[in-house]
């Protein structure tokens, strides 16, 4: 019974950073340098995953982030560790 739960925390904790790493591959194709994504989220000065959200979806570029979801989005929001 240890070796099972053993096995689904260390798989759920592989899939958590998974997840992040293809946040982080998807934005970070495009935001590099003086556009990487920590740094626009600082100037703007987004908060949390809602901000984050509303600025990808309403801002002056949401046309070019019309093939992100929400989810996509809000996996960003988590790897910059907004709330």
């Amino acid at each position: 019974m240890k070796r099972i739960t053993a096995i689904i925390v260390a798989l759920i904790f592989v899939l958590g950073f998974a997840t992040l790493g293809i946040a982080a591959d998807k934005c970070g194709s495009c935001h590099k340098g003086d556009k990487a994504l920590d740094k626009i989220v600082a100037k703007k000065g987004i908060k949390d995953a809602a901000g984050l959200l509303k600025a990808v979806k309403e801002g002056p570029s949401a046309k070019m982030h019309a093939k992100f979801t929400d989810d996509d989005i809000k996996a960003a929001a988590t790897a910059l560790k907004l709330k």
